[in-house]
């Protein structure tokens, strides 16, 4: 259900209860905020033993009030809120923001008073910021519900910050980098989701950029939802997720889940939504001037032009760290910069102009016209530093410079960014007039490869809820029952039996004919390495069945109450790339797919990529692309090129059967796939299915 968040983002009255003058106290402040910036509507303390509160009227309790306040904030303790909850409900009230700790956070007792809290708002309608939350600001209006002492002078701008952390929140707006129009601190948010909060600001006049401080997502399919809203009306989400190391990496029994943990699923869930995420706070604040005005740079290559040869190479090299391309000019281009700029200039991109541009600054601007003109760049950044210590007089140089990308009138976007974080002279700031101007290389060049790269639409639409079952207990399912599960699918492994003992070890090795691989076959063992229950290269005949004898000995040894079930005897495929391809759940956003290097460089390069389900071919193209395993696939050091597109048909199959068995599967793990020369296809040397 769609929640209207008018009550609470743009109430005609506030009723606070607990109301006081006393410094401190949760709802003091949010008297204070209301009074400070000048809150539109009516001010309703509620207080039982007070008669005024800084100069208000003040009611006994909410049924006192002379009239059913749009919202209620509860600044009392958390034994009390949901009666006053009830209260208010009945008065028609439909909005409430409650401050207080003391809920699902802290255990059993609080998650009692939740739950009784979340179904007193829901019998009565209400959307609830809270509990456990410092409140909301609408610069809009001035209802500043806020329980933390804010600024009245705070910059109002263009985005809305939703956080977890309401200290974040209040940094962030208070940067003076980024105007606001809107905080909200969620706080456990049982009732009104971070979905519902996306949708009302997909419909706020006041917001081009929504800023999400993220600490875990719960509900991703009402995230999803809402953010076809945000596209649809033209607008940007940004997200800092905070506590990724702290979360981990998810341990399963697969090495799948060890290359791709909470984290990853999280950044994948926001890039298959079209959620900008951004790795620090700098980068976010500058992707939030950035989209600011609805001026998000489009996709595509980009220029760098500035007065220095060493400032522009150094803009080059962290554009080239963060992923961002720079274009190669037209010729056009060129021809028209060579008779613009003096001899000793090289036109080229990235593009020093020289000092020629502080004594004239229309050798700027001509610049600027000239790669706006190239139909190969997307964006141009205008690389100029002008620190705040600047003498006046050279500021006044570096103001002319300004001055021109203030007056640029082309279509291709002009970034203009300091080096330095420090920022700019006032001056030359003021000179820049309405330009979009940045902070900082590395957080700037950052903000701009993010907001290029992600999507505009949305292509996640819910956890996969296939419910095949596997006909199997929890747990690892053997190998060889493994190996016939996915050669249903077309992902076949090279030849090969169980054998229970030595001596069908020797026949199977001798029907087989050449040298085999031998594995201990236990559904107890995931991981066979370790366990010594391996052996590569063996010899046919009586050497097959000595190296039973060893495995299985080892494979004792290892795990005394393991099931053995005997060995796998199989044919020895040499040659090709090994790659790990896996499964792994993760809760609440179901199934992902993994791909990366496989067999013992696993561990060694850590370098995978994961997606969500489902993958089709060009996601999986897109997927190798992001590791190293793309270059070993296109063959290196005279080694032929392997067959990718045989990789890819097998990542899209096992996406298939990711999703019709996703209930049932806790993890897949295919380590290693053996990519062979091109045409030749792939080979499943091992195989690993845990049950959900």
């Amino acid at each position: 259900m769609i929640q209207d968040l008018r009550p609470l983002m743009a109430p005609r009255s506030v009723a606070v209860v607990g109301a006081t003058e006393r410094a401190g106290a949760s709802a003091g402040y949010v008297m204070r905020n209301l009074i400070g910036m000048n809150y539109a509507g009516r001010i309703l303390p509620v207080h039982p033993r007070e008669s005024s509160v800084f100069g208000y009227k003040a009611a006994p309790s909410i049924s006192a009030l002379d009239e059913a306040p749009d919202c209620v904030v509860i600044g009392i303790g958390a034994a009390h809120v949901a009666g006053v909850l009830q209260e208010a409900g009945q008065r028609g009230t439909r909005a409430a923001v409650v401050l207080a700790s003391g809920f699902g956070e802290v255990g059993e007792t609080g998650a009692a008073l939740e739950a009784e809290l979340t179904e007193v708002a829901r019998r009565h309608g209400m959307v609830l910021c809270g509990p456990n939350c410092l409140g909301l600001v609408s610069l809009a209006n001035g209802a500043a519900l806020y329980s933390s002492t804010l600024d009245p002078a705070m910059k109002r701008g263009r985005m809305a910050l939703i956080s977890a952390s309401g200290a974040s929140a209040i940094a962030l707006g208070n940067s003076g980098r980024v105007g606001v129009s809107a905080l909200v601190s969620m706080g456990n948010a049982p009732v009104t989701s971070l979905g519902d909060y996306l949708r009302w600001f997909a419909q706020d006049p006041e917001t081009d950029v929504i800023g999400l401080v993220i600490e875990g997502i719960r509900d991703p399919a009402s995230i999803a939802s809402a953010m076809e809203a945000v596209h649809a009306a033209g607008k940007t989400a940004i997200a800092l997720r905070v506590g990724r190391s702290a979360e981990g990496q998810r341990a399963t029994a697969a090495h799948t889940g060890a290359l791709a943990g909470a984290a990853e699923a999280q950044a994948a869930f926001l890039a298959r939504v079209g959620i900008v995420d951004l790795p620090d706070m700098d980068s976010f604040i500058e992707a939030g001037v950035l989209c600011s005005g609805g001026k998000r740079p489009k996709a595509g290559a980009v220029a760098v032009v500035g007065v220095s040869g060493g400032g522009v190479a150094h803009v080059t090299d962290i554009a080239s760290e963060v992923g961002l391309h720079l274009a190669t000019l037209a010729p056009e281009t060129v021809e028209r910069l060579r008779v613009l700029l003096p001899d000793f200039a090289t036109p080229q991109n990235p593009l020093d102009v020289t000092g020629a541009a502080f004594g004239d600054p229309n050798v700027y601007r001509g610049a600027l016209d000239a790669l706006d003109a190239d139909p190969k760049v997307a964006v141009t950044i205008a690389a100029q530093d002008a620190p705040p210590g600047l003498s006046p007089a050279i500021a006044a140089e570096y103001s002319g410079i300004a001055g021109a990308v203030a007056t640029y009138a082309g279509n291709t976007p002009v970034i203009a960014m300091s080096n330095l974080s420090a920022g700019v002279h006032p001056d030359v700031a003021a000179a820049y007039g309405d330009a979009v101007r940045l902070h900082g290389t590395r957080a700037t060049l950052t903000a701009i490869a993010r907001c290029q790269a992600a999507s505009r639409t949305v292509t996640w639409h819910g956890a996969s809820a296939g419910d095949a079952p596997l006909d199997a207990e929890p747990g690892p399912i053997n190998e060889a029952v493994a190996r016939a599960i996915f050669a249903e699918i077309g992902l076949n492994g090279p030849t090969g039996e169980v054998a229970a003992t030595a001596d069908e070890a020797v026949a199977i090795a001798e029907r087989i004919g050449s040298k085999v691989a031998m594995k201990i076959a236990s559904p107890d063992i995931a991981h066979k390495t370790e366990a010594g229950g391996v052996v590569l290269g063996v010899e046919g005949g009586e050497a097959a069945g000595v190296i039973f004898e060893r495995i299985m000995a080892s494979a004792r040894a290892y795990a005394p109450d393991a099931r053995l079930d005997g060995a796998l005897v199989q044919e020895m495929v040499t040659g090709g790339v090994e790659v790990l391809l896996g499964l792994v759940q993760h809760p609440p956003f179901g199934p992902g797919l993994v791909v990366g290097a496989g067999g013992t460089l696993t561990e060694l390069m850590q370098d995978a990529a994961f997606d969500l389900l489902p993958i089709d071919a060009e996601r999986a193209e897109a997927m190798i692309a992001r590791t190293r395993l793309a270059k070993l696939l296109a063959g290196m050091r005279g080694a032929p090129a392997a067959d990718r597109r045989a990789l890819v048909d097998a990542m899209v199959a096992l996406s298939e059967f990711g999703e019709r068995h996703a209930a049932a599967i806790e993890a897949v793990d295919l380590n290693p796939v053996a990519v062979l020369p091109e045409g030749k296809g792939i080979r499943l040397l091992d195989s690993l299915i845990l049950r959900a």
